[in-house]
């Protein structure tokens, strides 16, 4: 049986004002499901209690005649839970760019997962309201040539800003990018805290080392898995909770995310 482990994180943001909130962070599923009908992943949801579940892209899995099942049983079930927010990766990208290759698969999959409730942000910003805050969860659709393997193109922050337009100054904004490639320029922007995947952990972790190879095959990569910081901003990059092509994590277990982000302290006495 596969398994996982919950990784846990906490920031502070002087953004927040009068209460923590708790985000699931969930990347590279890819199908797979951890335990029957993913209840394990699902079950330590409801233990973990997230205001919301956000979704850092590549839930499903890229291929001709790939089947949904599995990510719309679990999507039915989340969105009991918390509310669920979900940033398009590669997959979903490409299948959505093109159905003539992959088929109308990934099309009637979100339509139906839209009518669950689940919130899809390709290039746009919610507010989300849990007691007396109120965020932004932003989500990036970038366009696709900075997937693609050896390519030269680099996402800049400036770009990032018009198709998602400036941070926001005054409330706390969360960024889905699925891709950490491009984490200098998500930290430019300017989002509190950011969340991708797509690595899968450099499918080998080795110590003092961390994550051996990217799927555009860069060696080492910079953010590869962890925590990253810079100022009051933040960059959390998942290990991803599934694998494909090669099925390979080595030192690299798979793993859910949960960030609890709080006001930050008043350190005065």
């Amino acid at each position: 049986m596969k398994t996982f482990k919950t990784t846990f994180y906490k920031i502070q943001s002087d953004k927040l004002k009068t209460q923590s909130i708790r985000l699931a962070v969930l990347s590279d599923l890819h199908n797979v499901e951890l335990g029957k009908g993913n209840e394990n992943l699902l079950g330590e949801l409801r233990k973990q209690a997230p205001d919301a579940i956000l979704i850092a892209g590549d839930l499903v899995l890229g291929k001709e005649k790939a089947s949904f099942q599995i990510p719309y049983a679990f999507l039915k079930e989340a969105v009991h839970i918390a509310p669920v927010y979900y940033a398009l990766g590669n997959h979903e990208q490409r299948m959505k760019r093109k159905p003539e290759v992959y088929g109308e698969g990934y099309l009637e999959f979100e339509k139906e997962v839209r009518e669950l409730g689940v919130v899809f942000l390709e290039n746009e910003t919610r507010e989300l309201e849990m007691g007396g805050e109120k965020i932004l969860i932003s989500g990036l659709l970038p366009p696709y040539q900075y997937y693609k393997k050896g390519g030269k193109d680099f996402l800049k922050s400036e770009e990032i800003e018009v198709l998602l337009g400036k941070t926001s100054k005054n409330q706390f904004q969360v960024l889905l990018a699925h891709t950490p490639k491009y984490g200098d320029s998500y930290l430019e922007w300017g989002s509190d805290v950011t969340f991708s995947g797509h690595y899968h952990g450099g499918m080998v972790q080795l110590p003092f080392l961390g994550g051996v190879i990217s799927p555009d095959f860069r060696i080492f990569p910079k953010y590869c898995k962890g925590h990253f910081q810079e100022g009051d901003r933040h960059l959390i990059v998942s290990g991803g909770l599934g694998e494909h092509t090669i099925p390979l994590r080595i030192f690299n277990p798979r793993e859910l995310i949960m960030v609890e982000c709080s006001p930050k302290k008043n350190s005065e006495k």
